[in-house]
This record gives C-alpha cells, sequence and structure tokens, in this order.
C-alpha cells in the first residue's frame, strides 16, 4: 500500500501540445494520499491539437469530447482539492501553471518539484521518477500517473 498523505500536492497535465495555443487535456493531481484524475473535454476556443502530442499521451480529441469532464467542473473540483494549500508541485511549473491558469483563477502558486529533493539527490532524481513507472506498473504521459511517480520519487528520496 503506498502512504502519502504527508506530501505537498503534486500535479501534472497532459496537453494538447506544447505550442502557445496549447490547452490542459487531463490532469494528475495528488492531495493529502488521494490520487485524482481528469479528462477535460476542450472548451470551444481550445482548438489547438497535435497529433505529435497525441501520440505520446495516447489520448484522442474526439475521446476528450465524448468523455470527458467540462472544464469548469474540472476547475472546481481541483480547487477544491487544493483548498487550504498554498502551493503545489510539479516537475515543470512553468507548463503547469499555464495549463492551470485555463481552467479558471487559483490562489496558489505551482512550485518545482525539486525544492522538495533533498540536495544529495539533485543531479539524480530524474532516474528515481523514471524508475517508479516500472516498479509501480504505471504509464508514462498519463498525468495521474506522471503526478504518483513524482510524489513516489519524493517519497524515496526524503528518507
Amino acid at each position: 500500500m503506498i502512504h502519502l498523505k504527508h506530501l505537498p500536492p503534486i500535479l501534472d497535465f497532459e496537453a494538447s501540445s506544447l505550442s502557445d495555443c496549447s490547452h490542459p487535456i487531463s490532469a494528475g493531481l495528488i492531495v493529502s494520499g488521494e490520487i485524482f484524475y481528469w479528462l477535460i473535454k476542450p472548451k470551444p476556443k481550445w482548438i489547438d491539437w497535435s497529433l505529435t502530442s497525441q501520440a505520446i499521451h495516447g489520448i484522442k480529441r474526439s475521446h476528450l469530447i465524448e468523455n470527458g469532464l467540462d472544464a469548469e467542473c474540472v476547475y472546481e473540483e481541483i480547487n477544491q482539492a487544493l483548498a487550504g494549500f498554498d502551493a503545489v508541485y510539479s516537475n515543470n511549473p512553468y507548463w503547469e501553471f499555464r495549463w492551470l491558469s485555463q481552467l479558471g483563477k487559483f490562489n496558489i502558486e505551482v512550485k518545482d518539484v525539486e525544492l522538495l529533493i533533498p540536495p544529495a539527490h539533485k543531479n539524480s532524481w530524474k532516474t528515481t521518477f523514471e524508475q517508479q513507472f516500472q516498479k509501480h506498473n504505471l504509464v508514462q504521459h498519463r498525468a495521474d500517473h506522471d503526478a504518483l511517480a513524482l510524489a513516489l520519487t519524493v517519497q524515496q528520496l526524503m528518507k
């Protein structure tokens, strides 16, 4: 069993692309030991789509339209899950903040997960992160699995 209650919140998004017009398509969040995952239905103005990105995350736009949750609902649920926290951590804070902001206004700072990594592991934590996928049978570029792998990495290196 995995116990992550003592860790600060960790967030990951998958997106339509890495362009300036990109938008979030899925979100994974670890908060107080709970794992959250959302597929995000594109807003009408979110038209950007990259087949290269689709090949990486494996999510088709049509799947989001049919099965995604409205972005406003995802905003509400993430906002509720992060209530009481002043920061959430990510391995890519620039993009995570950008995509989080597209969902709505959040009163939270997105910080680099490296701030949680002990100095002795600053140069090697990414290897530990990569190992979590095989060790725990996780799928890379699935937002909840990426967030969980980050949380497990932080937990392992903080021991």
